[in-house]
Formats: structure tokens, sequence, C-alpha cells
């Protein structure tokens, strides 16, 4: 169904992912990346498949288009899809973990795919999908009923929840802010993002996993991934050159966005404030997995708060 005969079939391997992914190499070298629908009843759905189609539709730029995976071909009958792959790709987490200074060349790219993408005209795609508008990943109001406060996750949840009940005005300025310019990936984890290995690659950078994509404010995409350069220098507490090299790569990345697209201060003020909200979110992934913030989660409260509170340049800037 998908396309896939079975003798053009080199090798199959199985990819780590929650749902059933599999990469399907080929005789002729090329490769199809195969995604079946997740099982988990509340992400069951075939969100991806129709976001990359709409994207499809997009007058994208040629650098945005490269950026962004190709359906192939679709199993009505198993609901899967498949996807081109660019082979031979080293996630930017697997780039950090080798060498926490990330190519400039890189970081230059992925601004230059995410500026195209963010200039994609979406007033045709919003008219016709108007249930995909996203709201900040905060809430507007943090009051809590009792049973919620007793049934908060983790036993740092009242530290938790002070810290976001203090930020309540910026989250409300944030959520007043919000308009659906733009497509907003809206989940661009540091192995969403793919680089191809050695020269002479005609797909610079590709981002994946398109499911929780939708309209919203383009800052929260380049704020998120100012936040995730920065989480990598609070796993690394301590040690200086981490910190350094943190800020390094985020102001390489935030420069040439802001050079290619010309976005004024008060956006990129906006931006810092993304990042923050970046980090809370990592502080509240810790404490609903682990149960606790642990050192790194109490960082990323406190760090978030900062940025979020008074989110000046200079942070990253130094």
């Amino acid at each position: 169904m998908l396309g896939l005969e079975q003798e053009r079939i080199v090798r199959v391997e199985r990819c780590s992912s929650r749902r059933v992914v599999l990469m399907v190499e080929l005789d002729d070298g090329t490769a199809r990346l195969v995604k079946f629908p997740d099982t988990d009843t509340e992400l069951d759905n075939d969100y991806e498949r129709v976001v990359l189609g709409m994207l499809r539709e997009l007058d994208l730029s040629p650098r945005a288009r490269q950026a962004v995976p190709h359906i192939t071909a679709c199993g009505d009958g198993t609901r899967a899809i498949a996807l081109d792959v660019v082979k031979d790709c080293d996630s930017l987490r697997e780039l950090t973990q080798r060498d926490p200074a990330v190519d400039v060349t890189h970081l230059v790219n992925l601004a230059a795919a995410l500026a195209d993408l963010h200039k994609a005209p979406i007033a045709e795609a919003y008219r016709k999908y108007p249930e995909w508008l996203l709201h900040p990943p905060v809430p507007t109001n943090t009051l809590l009923t009792p049973y919620e406060y007793a049934c908060g996750a983790g036993l740092d949840f009242d530290v938790y929840l002070r810290v976001m009940q203090q930020l309540e005005p910026e989250f409300q300025e944030l959520h007043a802010q919000w308009r659906p310019d733009t497509i907003v990936h809206y989940d661009l984890r540091d192995d969403n993002i793919l680089f191809p290995r050695g020269p002479g690659s005609d797909c610079p950078v590709r981002l994946i996993d398109w499911e929780l994509a939708g309209f919203g404010d383009p800052c929260y995409d380049v704020g998120y991934l100012v936040g995730q350069f920065l989480v990598e220098s609070v796993r690394r507490h301590g040690d200086v050159e981490a910190l350094r090299t943190a800020r390094r790569n985020a102001r390489t990345f935030l420069s040439a966005y802001r050079a290619l697209t010309g976005i004024p201060d008060d956006t990129e003020l906006r931006i810092l404030r993304y990042a923050g909200v970046a980090l809370l979110l990592q502080a509240a992934m810790r404490l609903q997995q682990l149960g606790m913030l642990t050192q790194v989660g109490h960082l990323c409260l406190l760090y978030g708060k900062r940025l979020i509170a008074d989110p000046t340049p200079k942070v990253i800037m130094k």
C-alpha cells in the first residue's frame, strides 16, 4: 500500500519512538521512514499526515520546503505514512553531546529554514483549518481547586506552583500577544532537528515530527530553541565553559534569525520570554516523570522565571 515492494527492501530498522516507526532502506540507495499512528488513545490520529499535506500546499521557499518531510505514500488500511528521508543525519542532541559548541553553519541554516517557514503566507490555510489555532503552553489563571492542589504531581509541586502563580501577569500578556501569524512547529526539541553529515548535502536541515503543529506566534518556535540551548548549560551547572558555549549557540542562532527577519526589539523580548517558558516546561517534565524537581529542575525553574519576568538580551549576550 505504501509502494515499498518486498524485493526492493534491503534493510528495515526499528527507530526509538513511542509509536511504531521503521527506517526502510531500498536497493537504489534511498530510504523511507514509515510511521504508524500512536497507540495512545489521546494521540491516535492522522494529524501529522494532515499537517504535512497542508504544508505541501503552502507557498514555501525552496529552503523551507527542503526542511519539511515529504509524504511519499499513505496506507489507508493501516493509516501509516511513508516519508522521504535525508540519510546519514545527526540530531541537534547528538551534536551537542559530542561537542557542545554547535557548528555555526548548522545554526545559520536552522535559523534560515525557520525564518522562511515563518514567512510563508497562511491566511487561506487558516481559514480552512481554524481549529488548528494553538495557544501558549502556559495558563492564564493559576488558581487551583483544593483537589487540584492536593493531587499535584510530585513532592515539589508547591514550589513549582508558587513560581507559576508569581508569573501569572506575564502569562496573561503572552496570551494577549498571541496571534495566528504563521505555522508553528510547537515541538522543536533537539531530537526533532536533523543535520546531514558531510558537506554537499542539498538539504542543510530537516525538521521532523509535526504532530503538534498549528497556527500561532513564530516567537514561540524561536524562543523554544533558545531555551533548548540554555537547558544544556543548566544540565552542566557549575561548568563555566558550558554556560559560555550555550550562550554562544543561542546568540548565534538568534542573531541569524534576527538578521533574516528584521524583528524589532520588543519581539526579541517576547522570544526570550518563550525561552523562559521552555525552561519551565523542562522543570514540569521532571516533576511529572520523577516526582521531584531535582537540582536541574530547580535551576530550570529559577532561570525560567528570571527570563520571563525580566527578558533582557544580556542573559544570552554576555
